[in-house]
């Protein structure tokens, strides 16, 4: 379950920290987080992370269906989800404070920081406010 994404013959280690609007916005069929997600799986040497509140957000929707959720999950699946620990906490709670970011999205955040990912969201607004933060853009896929 989930992609390691070692590094092949001394290659360095992409790694793309997935926002809750990608899965998302893929499930209902937008193209450019479609794309983010195709290039995910066909990318070598890129290990692909979320955050475990992307999972709380995403299937915590009421309106979703079964067939739904079996497909989300089935999606995330193909990753690796980053536990909420103390430590990611602790960075969710700096951020939240000096950057006022809602709690979802602190949280986001600071699992991106501490996994050393670059955070691929359509966010891109709040999520730049944070230093240290690299944030792609899904309308860039």
């Amino acid at each position: 379950m989930g992609r390691t994404g070692t590094a092949a013959m001394g290659q360095p280690l992409m790694r793309w920290l997935l926002d809750t609007n990608v899965w998302i916005d893929s499930h209902a069929g937008r193209a450019d987080a479609c794309r983010v997600l195709v290039k995910a799986r066909a990318t070598a040497n890129l290990w692909i992370g979320y955050s475990a509140m992307t999972t709380l957000e995403v299937l915590g929707y009421a309106g979703l269906t079964a067939a739904d959720e079996l497909t989300i999950r089935n999606m995330l699946d193909e990753f690796e989800e980053i536990a909420i620990e103390s430590d990611v906490i602790a960075e969710a709670i700096r951020i939240r404070k000096n950057h006022r970011l809602k709690s979802p999205d602190a949280i986001v955040a600071a699992t991106a920081l501490l996994q050393n990912a670059e955070l691929v969201t359509r966010n891109t607004t709040d999520f730049k406010r944070v230093p240290g933060l690299t944030v792609l853009d899904t309308a860039n896929f």
